[in-house]
């Protein structure tokens, strides 16, 4: 019984503090990085800052070798805007 509470408190601890945590903000790194690992065969070749409707953005251009080059836009929450 004891152990059973202690699980479950170590639970509730442990998802409060991921919440506190919170998610982390997406930078121009990581922005390519999701780029990557969509298009493996891309090469970066630009990752510009920008603002998408007053919130910040990066807007990643790649080349990819049969396919072209290419550009995605990808906003500071991990969401892609455009592509």
């Amino acid at each position: 019984m004891k152990k059973g509470f202690m699980l479950l408190a170590g639970l509730f601890i442990w998802g409060g503090l991921l919440m506190l945590q919170g998610t982390p903000k997406i930078d121009g790194e990581i922005a390519a990085q999701m780029v990557e690992a969509v298009h493996p065969q891309a090469e970066i070749v630009a990752v510009e800052d920008t603002m998408v409707n007053k919130a910040e953005a990066y807007k990643i251009a790649y080349f990819e070798v049969g396919q072209g080059a290419g550009s995605v836009t990808i906003d500071a929450d991990g969401h892609v805007l455009g592509h």
